[in-house]
């Protein structure tokens, strides 16, 4: 017996130097990788800060391979859902064309907690940040104008952002564009009709929906139609075409503290929000519907996800908002991938991209 013990100890001893030799491997990759990946390219700029935004500190980060080049923001999705953790691989590959800005929106991603909002957002609050965002960016990289790219609720602000200041703007990109919350609802629900004819249990939920009431009036019985399969939550890093660990690890702007803050903490800070009605993201989708402005002084560019049948990004409400949109110039890129794909399959969003820069030249 004895002897048996003093194997298995040896055995757990073996295991624990194991253990503890890979975790420093790891932490060693992180060091070097991040230092690698923050390097600042010749005759370019890598830069983060906290701007002053309309009273508030708001974190930013800036890179870019030539100075000279255009300026894109991008403005995150959620409401308040800041992807500043793991999205740093998808803004290097548009580098060669814009100086990239990734902008967490006030009170989250590297802002929490320092920085923490506990006051009231409105969707006022959220173009008002924009707009004043901007105009220190013109001013901060000395341009006349910049790109605004939107995904998900980001889409929406950029879109009102283009079609109230036409001046600061050289053009409006949006992905899984949010067109009109309650529209998107009424369509979500037909295509559910659609896929739940075989099944008269879930079908006869899917009748239950009101597109006139939100979601969280009505969560259990998306819940349900999400835990039978019938409501898209893809794998969404399963069409990535960036390495997820590399991503994460490797990210020169965020710490394991920041890292963690934005996928946990401040996940339950926001649904206390949503509790007290501090934050009311779908109310913000209706109010800055731009179902019926489709008259731009811009360029417009989407980029959709083919099987984005999100409840709130329907793929056919994009598509048909699209085609009614009068702008200087648009052009529309499908991918084969879901609500995340615009951002995921960052090639082909670096090709679009690059497509659009190029047309901007000529222009």
């Amino acid at each position: 017996m004895k002897k048996f013990l003093k194997v298995l100890l040896k055995i757990f001893k073996w295991i624990g130097i194991v253990l503890i030799g890979l975790i420093l491997i790891l932490l060693l990759v992180r060091i070097i990788g991040k230092q690698y990946y923050n390097r600042t390219p010749e005759g370019g700029i890598n830069e983060t800060m906290y701007a002053d935004i309309n009273g508030t500190k708001q974190w930013i980060s800036i890179y870019g391979q030539d100075k000279d080049n255009p300026v894109l923001l991008y403005i995150h999705g959620g409401p308040f859902a800041p992807t500043s953790w793991v999205d740093w691989e998808i803004w290097r590959k548009l580098s060669a064309d814009f100086t990239v800005v990734n902008w967490d929106q006030r009170g989250y991603g590297h802002n929490y907690p320092k920085y923490q909002v506990t006051e009231p957002i409105s969707a006022d609050d959220m173009i008002a940040d924009g707009k004043a965002l901007t105009d220190f960016l013109c001013d901060y990289l000395d341009k006349e104008k910049i790109t605004v790219f939107g995904h998900s609720m980001g889409s929406i602000y950029a879109a009102n952002l283009a079609l109230d200041y036409p001046e600061k703007y050289d053009a409006v990109i949006v992905g899984a564009l949010i067109v009109d919350e309650q529209e998107s609802r009424r369509r979500y629900k037909e295509y559910q009709l659609k896929q739940t004819v075989n099944d008269p249990e879930m079908h006869a939920l899917t009748e239950q929906i009101d597109p006139e009431k939100e979601i969280a009036e009505q969560e259990e019985i998306y819940q349900e139609l999400m835990l039978k399969g019938y409501s898209p939550m893809e794998d969404i890093f399963a069409e990535a075409e960036t390495d997820l660990f590399s991503a994460v690890w490797l990210n020169p702007y965020c710490t394991l503290s920041e890292q963690y803050n934005m996928l946990f903490a401040e996940t339950t800070e926001y649904d206390k929000m949503v509790t007290n009605g501090s934050v009311h993201g779908e109310a913000y989708g209706e109010q800055l519907s731009i179902a019926e402005r489709t008259q731009y002084q811009v360029p417009f560019y989407l980029i959709q996800g083919k099987n984005d049948h999100n409840v709130g990004t329907m793929v056919e409400v994009a598509v048909e908002y699209y085609e009614k949109v009068e702008a200087p110039d648009k052009d529309i890129c499908m991918i084969d991938g879901g609500h995340m794909s615009p951002l995921l399959c960052c090639n082909q969003l670096a090709s679009f991209v690059h497509k659009i820069a190029e047309r901007q030249k000529n222009r």
